[in-house]
């Protein structure tokens, strides 16, 4: 365990030299420290990840503040290896803590996502639609799904025996689940909530700007989003292209990092107005930027 009394924020990364997850985690984690150069940031991960000598775990290792190294013999494959971390952070972890997935972008200081009412804060999820799978699954267990349903890619977790309960709760949740073939930790989490009557108070769409919304959603956010899905086939943000140039060269764009904190801008595609518009540019601003663009 490890334990502050300051707020830690806490990534998991179970990786191998064959995915991009470590390097998606090592850029996430650099705009963090980039945006909040004292802040106290730990990584949970498994014992396989941490011995891979790649230049993304060298990278992650001279950012975080910290490394909780985990002994997961018994847990077959990645996905359950890093939702049983991530589940399992809570009883990992003292104190205050924020939750980041790797697959996201800090572009301002967090300090405001800490200063919540009550012991658990979320964003509402703005994509997921069940699958009808989980849907008869959680009908068979006589679980409920609230509404809103949140998203689990950022949390803010205050240490209390209640969210200790809750996270032991949801780690149960999806031990069912998972023997079923679900692994989503996010499902689990809403149903432990659900189920707990837990009070959940809302983040505003700055602190977890999910970027298939609506752009407008939030105004010069505090966190991008960018999902994982077909990542190594995208090139939308600076995460995808970063992380691949850190895979393929081994080598951390710095001037790449560097334009994103100090535009706030992670879109490589300059001709989205609506994205345009979330980062604060008046639409003159918009049209300038593509007839630049365009040669125009």
């Amino acid at each position: 365990m490890t334990q502050s009394n300051e707020t830690t924020y806490a990534y998991v990364v179970v990786a191998s030299k064959d995915d991009l997850f470590a390097e998606m985690t090592a850029v996430s984690m650099a705009t963090l420290r980039a945006v909040m150069p004292g802040a106290r940031i730990v990584m949970l991960t498994d014992a396989d990840t941490a011995g891979l000598d790649t230049s993304a775990i060298a990278s992650l290792r001279k950012t975080a503040s910290d490394w909780i190294v985990c002994d997961l013999g018994g847990l077959a494959g990645g996905v359950e290896r890093s939702r049983h971390l991530k589940l399992r952070s809570r009883a990992l972890l003292d104190g205050h803590f924020v939750y980041l997935d790797s697959d996201t972008l800090i572009a301002r200081d967090l300090s405001g996502m800490s200063r919540h009412k009550g012991d658990f804060a979320a964003a509402p999820d703005a994509l997921t639609r069940l699958d009808d799978r989980l849907v008869a699954l959680a009908a068979a267990k006589g679980w409920e799904a609230p509404k809103p349903y949140l998203n689990g890619g950022v949390f803010s977790v205050r240490d209390t025996p209640a969210t200790r309960t809750l996270f032991e709760d949801a780690y149960a949740v999806w031990r069912q689940a998972a023997a079923a073939g679900f692994y989503s930790d996010q499902f689990a989490l809403n149903i432990a909530l659900q189920r707990a009557r837990f009070p959940i108070t809302w983040l505003a769409p700055t602190y977890n700007l999910q970027i298939a919304m609506d752009a407008g959603a939030a105004i010069r956010p505090h966190i991008f989003h960018v999902f994982s899905h077909d990542f190594a086939n995208r090139d939308d943000t600076v995460l995808h292209t970063m992380s691949r140039t850190l895979k393929e060269t081994g080598v951390l764009d710095e001037a790449g990092l560097e334009s994103f904190v100090r535009t706030g801008n992670p879109w490589t595609n300059p001709t989205r107005p609506k994205q345009f518009i979330a980062l604060g540019r008046p639409v003159s601003a918009v049209m300038a930027k593509i007839r630049d663009t365009i040669g125009g």
